[in-house]
């Protein structure tokens, strides 16, 4: 009954002692949950203030004081609590919010508190801009209050809502990839809070026009599902809920990987599942064939790691291709064997014919004759061949 009593108390509710005796076992258990509660960590700390991120700042700075309990009993945002509007009613006010709103803003307990949430705003305004606007003000509340008058002001306010209609205009929903549905719809909540805390809130159809006109993701299915939003859904929540599990279908992200890293692929017949490994003649030649097998040569052929892997082969075919030929050599075989004196005189003939042709600096086999008579210049004297290519 003490803590049935307690809680009414900070509630600013009155006393029923009916209804504690017939509900008395609910009120006990009640009572053992509140005792665990208060023995909870707190929560983190908001990051340092930014005047970039006011608003954000604010709304934390709210969490972090009601994850506390005060020398009163309630949560320590009571210290800076804002007035409830005029045509908010008492019972529909949570537990939480009851006790903030009846806790006494006087008196001794306000005093330990106040303190408490002055030596807070201090620590998250060192070195900021925002500590110049209370440095004199000896109160939590106060202070708070002080920067609040000045970045919720008239013409901080008005900028405010300029740059988050600005902001409007600049965010799309095209891909996962580039800008995805989470952002927008965060962009886009964030907006609607901020011209809703300075008094200029949108319509729920508004809301929803926006929404769908942000939508421009190319994906068939991913069209058709919001021209059917459209006509289903009446709020801003209930179209995001509908489209997300839609994203979650048409639109995952594609992941930025090197193209080397595919597994389980084939392009042109030829597997490029591992595009370090060796890809003989054939297989370059079917992946020249399209678009996109040019690309993955690209790919192939810049691989530094590969050209460290295939070193000796690769090295192998530019010294192939480099190489000269010195000279022609034929391997006897049957049909050679049995040719015709008349058709070996003719073939040797067109052998010293194309050695005569060639360059005659050249070395052929080695066997390039120089003579050199009374120091005069010197001649030049070509080897001849037979019909197998062998130098006479």
């Amino acid at each position: 009954m003490s803590w049935f009593i307690t809680d009414r108390s900070r509630r600013g509710l009155s006393f029923d002692l009916d209804l504690y005796k017939q509900e008395a076992t609910q009120y006990i258990s009640f009572a053992e949950i509140d005792s665990e509660i208060d023995k909870d960590e707190a929560a983190d700390k908001p990051d340092k203030f930014k005047y970039s991120s006011w608003n954000k700042w604010e709304e934390s700075v709210y969490i972090y004081l009601d994850s506390i309990i005060s020398k009163s009993g309630a949560q320590l945002s009571y210290v800076i609590r804002k007035d409830l509007d005029e045509d908010v009613e008492w019972e529909s006010l949570d537990r939480k919010a009851q006790q903030i709103h009846t806790a006494s803003l006087e008196g001794f307990m306000l005093n330990i508190d106040s303190e408490k949430v002055l030596t807070f705003l201090k620590e998250m305004c060192l070195d900021t801009e925002a500590e110049t606007w209370f440095r004199n003000i000896k109160c939590g509340r106060e202070a708070m209050k002080a920067l609040q008058i000045h970045y919720d002001g008239p013409d901080e306010s008005k900028r405010r809502k300029e740059e988050a209609r600005a902001k409007l205009k600049t965010i799309y929903y095209k891909h996962e990839g580039t800008f995805t549905f989470e952002k927008i719809v965060t962009n886009l909540y964030d907006t609607f809070q901020i011209l809703e805390k300075y008094e200029e809130p949108l319509y729920e159809q508004e809301k929803l026009r926006l929404l769908f006109n942000k939508c421009q993701n190319a994906h068939p299915e991913f069209k058709q599902e919001v021209v059917n939003c459209r006509t289903l859904c009446k709020t801003f929540a209930s179209a995001v809920i509908h489209l997300k599990t839609v994203v979650a279908h048409v639109a995952k992200p594609k992941s930025r990987r090197n193209i080397s890293s595919v597994s389980n692929k084939e392009l042109n017949g030829v597997d490029i599942s591992d595009l370090s490994r060796w890809y003989d003649s054939s297989e370059i030649k079917e992946l020249g064939q399209s678009q996109a097998g040019r690309r993955i040569l690209a790919k192939i052929m810049g691989d530094k790691k590969r050209h460290q892997r295939h070193k000796d082969k690769i090295d192998k075919i530019k010294s192939n291709k480099r190489r000269r030929v010195k000279s022609v050599q034929f391997t006897p075989d049957e049909e050679s064997s049995t040719l015709s004196e008349k058709d070996r005189r003719m073939l040797a003939a067109v052998i010293n014919g194309v050695s005569k042709a060639s360059n005659h600096n050249a070395s052929m086999n080695g066997r390039l004759i120089r003579t050199r008579k009374n120091d005069s210049a010197s001649t030049e004297s070509a080897v001849t061949f037979d019909h197998l290519g062998n130098p006479l």
